[in-house]
This record gives structure tokens, C-alpha cells and sequence, in this order.
């Protein structure tokens, strides 16, 4: 038994088929070695687009909304301040409407009873 394996070995046609056997053996393994490695890289590759894509998209509904909520108090700091110079007009012409009275001004009792009726 020991004679044929000898045998094979030193003939240069064995030699060359066996070398070349072990070759494509290494290949075979490296492949499916490598295989899986490369499946593991394209789906983390993958994964970091598609997070990349969807912090991009969250981004840009930030900035959206940080756009319109800018809007939104600036049109109401603008009603405030229109609501405040209507508030100081009314007590001007209040204080107008107070000052043109004189202090012993005295209401006679029908223009109450008729004010009263409306």
C-alpha cells in the first residue's frame, strides 16, 4: 500500500494533478469562506445606506419644520404687536374721552333711564 502513494509521488503527471487538485481545493474553501464574509459586508454596507438615507430624510423634515415653526411665531409676534397698539390706541382715546369731561360733570337721571333701556 505504502508503494502506490510513493509511486504517484514521483511520477511528474500525478505530482501536477495533485498540485493542481490542491489548488482548486484552496480555492473551493477560500471561496466559500469568503463568501459569507462578503454577504456580512454588503449587508452592513447596505444597512449604512440606508440609515444614511433615512437620517438625510429626518434632516431635511427638521429643517422643514424648524422653517415653518419660524413662520408661525413670526406672524405671531406680529399679531401680539398689533394687538398691543390696538390695546394702547383704545386707552388713549379713553383717557381722551376722560380728560374732555369735566370733574363736576353730572349726568342728568333720564339720560340713565334711557341708556339703561337700550
Amino acid at each position: 500500500m505504502i508503494g502506490l502513494p510513493g509511486a504517484l509521488l514521483r511520477s511528474r503527471a500525478a505530482c501536477s494533478v495533485l498540485a493542481v487538485a490542491a489548488v482548486l481545493g484552496g480555492f473551493f474553501v477560500w471561496h466559500k469562506v469568503d463568501r459569507s464574509g462578503a454577504v456580512r459586508r454588503a449587508v452592513v454596507e447596505y444597512v449604512a445606506k440606508v440609515e444614511l438615507a433615512s437620517s438625510r430624510a429626518e434632516l431635511e423634515e427638521l429643517k422643514r419644520r424648524h422653517a415653518v415653526a419660524a413662520g408661525a411665531a413670526m406672524r405671531l409676534q406680529t399679531e401680539i404687536e398689533k394687538a398691543f397698539a390696538e390695546a394702547e390706541a383704545a386707552e388713549q382715546e379713553l383717557e381722551h374721552y376722560v380728560s374732555t369731561v369735566e370733574d363736576s360733570c353730572v349726568v342728568e337721571p333720564g339720560l340713565v333711564e334711557r341708556l339703561r333701556n337700550r
